[in-house]
């Protein structure tokens, strides 16, 4: 069965150029399409779009880590020294099971596709 879900928030409309309300449309904790609530628009959103963005972004926040770090030496210089041994070490590990909880969850959605029962059957 599936669930829809939607939540509102604002963003900015390429349809009627103004910034207003939004609902996002979730059907199983996917994101499927956005609705424009000034003008109606509707964006739809497809996952293989979505996991190119979100590898687009993985890479972005990869690079600008080193960038990222320095301001936060220069911001507060004890806490991120007191931190940034641990978080050297856990910080691979957590983007690998970031990573991998966005691919499993990819593969698991396709198994279950699979196994699933075709209604023409």
């Amino acid at each position: 069965m599936t669930s829809l879900k939607r939540i509102e928030c604002d963003f900015y409309c390429n349809g009627c150029h103004q910034e207003g309300p939004h609902f996002l449309v979730y059907s199983n904790d996917v994101l499927i399409r956005s609705e424009c609530q000034n003008c109606g628009r509707e964006v739809p959103f497809h996952e293989e779009a979505l996991l190119k963005l979100y590898a687009k972004d993985m890479v972005k926040r990869i690079l600008t880590k080193p960038k990222r770090l320095n301001e936060e030496l220069k911001q507060d210089l004890r806490h991120a020294i007191l931190t940034l041994p641990v978080r050297i070490i856990t910080k691979p590990y957590r983007i690998v099971r970031e990573v991998e909880e966005v691919v499993d969850e990819k593969k698991g959605k396709a198994t279950e596709e699979k196994a699933a029962p075709k209604e023409n059957e």
